[in-house]
């Protein structure tokens, strides 16, 4: 019998979009992807998946293990099929909106922020943030999205820098509220209004500071619906760093899967966007660096430690 435990327990176990799912659970779960969806199914929680001959649709199996959650095993085989047909029906108008003319696709084009996957390729229609996180255009269905690429811009006969323009031009349209969180004099402002694309708004900080900002922008991008930023001041970037961090996170940790995205801190300066760590000084580690010998490190680029070397007093 202790022999058969070990052998249960040594079986892999769930990754962490689905990780209420048992070992045995999870076997079963992956089996029934590689049997509908992908024979190759690794384990992975994002799918690109197309019909024949049509544009790939991406596919967030956090969805579909979230409503198996609480279904016995018998139903699991009609929820996969429920969940596949689900699938047919985005992946068709997928294809369709791939086939529009540009002139019927032009108003419903947004820019959209994600975060960095290990099977991302160059492509003319994606701009980097950071290291961790990426910028597309994305041409918007009433069920499905078609994230544009290079070999889309070449269909309709424009160039990537002119869709870019139009998707931008788009944002600025859209609903976007700036809520002032901290107090007076060095407020946290947060972005809401544009729904999935908030986000997206971290192109046009900018913009969005509506102030000088010679020492930049410290930046959380927490969730596709949500953008928080605060405007570096003084040396006070020590302590309000962290805390916009831990509200960053906050939000993140309460966002469904697919709107989840970075729970770091960013530098924003001179339209360059850096990942940046300090220290929480309240905890007295530093969030993901450091030792108990070296609580106080900070993890920055050169230019985010020259920005506090320019703030900080001479006698300091």
């Amino acid at each position: 019998m202790a022999l058969f435990r070990k052998s249960r327990d040594s079986r892999p176990t769930a990754p962490s979009w689905c990780a209420w799912f048992g070992p045995g659970e999870w076997a079963v779960f992956q089996e029934l992807v590689r049997e509908r969806l992908v024979p190759d199914y690794a384990g992975q929680q994002a799918l690109s998946r197309s019909l024949p001959g049509g544009p790939a649709v991406e596919v967030d199996l956090a969805h579909l293990a979230e409503a198996l959650r609480d279904q016995p095993r018998e139903r699991w085989s009609t929820a996969m099929t429920e969940y596949e047909l689900w699938w047919q029906d985005r992946a068709r108008e997928a294809e369709a909106l791939a086939a529009l003319p540009f002139e019927r696709a032009r108003g419903a084009l947004l820019p959209a922020v994600r975060l960095v996957q290990e099977s991302d390729r160059p492509d003319e229609m994606t701009r980097a943030l950071g290291d961790r996180l990426l910028a597309e255009v994305q041409l918007i269905g009433e069920r499905s999205v078609l994230t544009v690429g290079t070999e889309q811009t070449r269909h309709w006969d424009v160039s990537p820098a002119d869709v870019w323009s139009l998707a931008l031009a788009n944002l600025r349209r859209q609903p976007c509220e700036v809520h002032d969180m901290g107090p007076e004099g060095s407020p946290v402002l947060v972005v809401l209004g544009s729904g999935e694309h908030t986000a997206a708004h971290l192109l046009r900080l900018d913009e969005l500071v509506a102030r000088p900002a010679p020492y930049g922008v410290l930046v959380v991008a927490p969730r596709t619906d949500t953008l928080a930023f605060w405007v570096v001041t003084g040396m006070n970037v020590v302590t309000a760093g962290p805390a916009l961090q831990k509200f960053g996170a906050g939000l993140r940790d309460h966002a469904e899967p697919e709107q989840r995205l970075s729970d770091e801190l960013y530098w924003w300066s001179d339209g360059l966007l850096e990942h940046i760590v300090l220290p929480d000084l309240e905890a007295g580690t530093a969030r993901g660096l450091g030792t108990p010998g070296r609580p106080h490190t900070i993890q920055a680029t050169p230019r985010f430690l020259d920005m506090l070397h320019r703030l900080t007093p001479p006698q300091q």
